[in-house]
C-alpha cells in the first residue's frame, strides 16, 4: 500500500477592519483657505506682469527712404532781395546812398572797379523771374523800366549772379553780369503734328442730333448742378463760376457698344469766354447716354481707329 500525505487545509486569517480615521475640520478649512489665497495671489501677479509689458515703451524703428527730397527757398529769397536792391534805384540822391548801402551789404567784401564814372539812373524792378542756379551762379529773367519822364525805357534781359555759402549763409561773391535770354519756345514742326478739328460724315445725321442734345445736356449740367450731373456722368465734379456758351465741334466714332465723343465747347467766366477740348466715352442707357469717363482733350489721330494713343491737343 502506498503511503497517502495528509493534506492540512490553510487556515484563512481573519479580515482586517478597516477603521475611518477623523480628520479635524478646523485643518481641512485652513487648508482650502491657504489653497484660494495662494490662486488669488497668482492671478493678481498674473495680471500686473501683463500690464507692465503692455506699457512698457517700445522703441519703433522707421526705415527712412533715402529718396526724401527736401526743398529750401531760402536762397531763392535772398537771391530775390538782391536783385530787388540791385535794380531799384530812387531818383533822390540822399535815398539812393542807404540804397548802394544796401546792395553793398550783399557781398562778402564789395566788389572793386576802377571806373569811377558810372552813371546811374533811377529805376524800378517790374518782375524778376528765377530760371536756374548752377555752379554757385543763379540766372534771372527780369524786366524793369530806367530813366525819367517821357524818356522811361522798359528792358527784358538774363541776369546772372554768383553767390557762395559760408556757415549755413549766403552772399554774393563777385560783380554780377547780363545774358542775352534764349527762346523757350520749341519751334519745326511738322504739319502732321497739328491737331485738325475734321468734319463728321460718318455718323447719321439723326443719331448725330441726338448725340449732340446729350451733349449740351451734359455740359450745361457740368456747369450748374452736381446731383444732375451724378445721373448723366461718372465720378464728375461740376463747375463752379462757370458758364456753358455752346457746343462748337462735334465727332463720333462707335467703339463696340460705346461711342467715343470728340468735342470742342465755349465755356464764359467773368464775362471772357474760351474754348476747351474733350474726348468722352459715352456708354448707351435708358434711351440716353451716360459718361463713362472724360479727358479734357482731343487725340491728334482721333479719326483713326485706334483712339488710345497718340499725342493730345
Amino acid at each position: 500500500m502506498k503511503n497517502i500525505k495528509p493534506t492540512f487545509l490553510k487556515r484563512r486569517k481573519p479580515k482586517q477592519k478597516i477603521e475611518m480615521k477623523q480628520v479635524d475640520q478646523k485643518w481641512m478649512n485652513r487648508l482650502f483657505l491657504g489653497g484660494l489665497i495662494a490662486i488669488v495671489v497668482l492671478a493678481t501677479l498674473s495680471i500686473i506682469v501683463s500690464l507692465t509689458r503692455s506699457n512698457k515703451p517700445q522703441t519703433i524703428i522707421q526705415e527712412v527712404s533715402k529718396d526724401t527730397t527736401t526743398t529750401d527757398y531760402h536762397l531763392q529769397y535772398y537771391l530775390n532781395d538782391y536783385v530787388k536792391a540791385y535794380f531799384n534805384l530812387s531818383e533822390d540822391n540822399a535815398i539812393q546812398l542807404d540804397e548802394i548801402e544796401k546792395l553793398n551789404s550783399f557781398y562778402d567784401s564789395v566788389p572793386e572797379t576802377r571806373n569811377q564814372g558810372h552813371t546811374k539812373s533811377p529805376s524800378s524792378l517790374a518782375s524778376a523771374r528765377l530760371l536756374s542756379i548752377k555752379d554757385n551762379t543763379a540766372t534771372y529773367q527780369v524786366t524793369y523800366s530806367v530813366g525819367k519822364g517821357d524818356d522811361v525805357k522798359e528792358i527784358t534781359t538774363g541776369f546772372a549772379i554768383p553767390f557762395g555759402v559760408k556757415e549755413n549763409q549766403y552772399y554774393i561773391s563777385g560783380l554780377p553780369w547780363f545774358i542775352p535770354l534764349t527762346e523757350q519756345q520749341a519751334t519745326g514742326f511738322a504739319t502732321q503734328d497739328k491737331l485738325k478739328l475734321i468734319d463728321d460724315t460718318e455718323t447719321e445725321s439723326e443719331k448725330k442730333e441726338d448725340l449732340d442734345s446729350f451733349l449740351n445736356l451734359f455740359f450745361t449740367n457740368y456747369t450748374t448742378n452736381q446731383e444732375n450731373l451724378d445721373l448723366l456722368a461718372k465720378d464728375i465734379s461740376a463747375l463752379e463760376n462757370t458758364t456753358y456758351k455752346s457746343l462748337d465741334y462735334s465727332y463720333y466714332k462707335s467703339d463696340g457698344k460705346k461711342v467715343m465723343a470728340f468735342a470742342q465747347v465755349t465755356f464764359e467766366i467773368a464775362g471772357n469766354t474760351h474754348s476747351e477740348n474733350f474726348t468722352l466715352s459715352l456708354q448707351p442707357k435708358d434711351e440716353s447716354y451716360f459718361v463713362q469717363s472724360l479727358k479734357h482733350t482731343i487725340p491728334k489721330n482721333y479719326t483713326k481707329t485706334n483712339t488710345t494713343k497718340g499725342d493730345t491737343k
